[in-house]
């Protein structure tokens, strides 16, 4: 199985789990938008691996769909923490950590959404 589809099983469950356990089930009523954006972006990826892995017909194009909504999505929330972290006025508990695992994620999202272009080009071509 292709890295970019095994990242989407993995940061499709990842994302909605680690914004839970980061903000708590509360959070849902206090800023839906942020979770439920989350949610989200971990469906899309979700159904992409799974429709590329079973070999669908449009799964190369909707992981492409997926990877770049989780890249941008990912992008800045990652360069919005690291500013705040750089200025000095992030207030998060853990905020490396947080800076870190963003960062992962993010580099996972960019490499993911490269090679998932690159694969539906190639079968776009065949």
């Amino acid at each position: 199985m292709r890295f970019e589809v095994i990242a989407a099983f993995a940061i499709g469950i990842l994302l909605p789990v680690l914004e839970t356990c980061r903000r708590g089930i509360s959070h849902w009523g206090v800023d839906f938008t942020t979770m439920f954006e989350d949610y989200v972006a971990g469906a899309l990826l979700l159904v992409g691996g799974w429709a590329s892995y079973r070999a669908r017909h449009w799964g190369g194009l909707f992981l492409v769909l997926a990877w770049a909504y989780v890249t941008g999505m990912v992008g800045g929330s990652f360069w919005y923490q690291l500013e705040d972290t750089i200025r000095g006025t992030a207030s998060e508990p853990n905020n490396l950590l947080v800076v870190i695992v963003k960062f992962l994620l993010w580099g996972t999202s960019v490499a993911s959404l490269l090679l998932s272009f690159r694969s539906a080009s190639h079968a776009r071509a065949a």
